[in-house]
């Protein structure tokens, strides 16, 4: 049974409708766009020191990988020391349920210290030697 003729009428004014009712959105998509974007600052100095000149982009890359650099060393040394921690919960865990001694768990403890300050020391020269501090 084939529908009305008014029914087909109505799908085709629909059709045309919903396709006229594109047109506002493809236009606003195709028109170009004039953002008033801020430009970013270099993060300090270069490698050799040096402040960044405007427009020289060689070095605000070595800016941004100096600051880069300092990051990762923060981060490292971030994880170095949430693994000394979780290393020194488990080596608890272990003394009370009585398969470690004190004496481990203090060793542990001792060597996990001394662990994280060498690597703050490290970090820390680091720095200074690419001038970042």
């Amino acid at each position: 049974m084939s529908p009305h003729p008014l029914v087909n009428k109505v799908r085709a004014a629909r059709s045309k409708l919903s396709q006229w009712a594109l047109v506002p959105g493809v236009a606003l998509m195709c028109s170009p766009v004039f953002a008033a974007l801020p430009t970013m600052p270099t993060p300090g100095t270069d490698m050799n020191g040096n402040a960044v000149a405007a427009g020289d982009w060689m070095g605000s890359m070595s800016a941004w990988f100096k600051a880069g650099l300092a990051i990762l060393g923060l981060v490292l040394l971030a994880f170095m020391f949430f693994k000394v921690v979780g290393g020194a919960v488990t080596k608890w865990g272990e003394y009370t349920k009585g398969r470690a001694d004190i004496g481990d768990l203090k060793e542990y403890l001792i060597m996990g210290i001394i662990v994280v300050g060498f690597a703050i020391l490290m970090v820390t020269y680091a720095f200074q030697t690419i001038g970042q501090t």
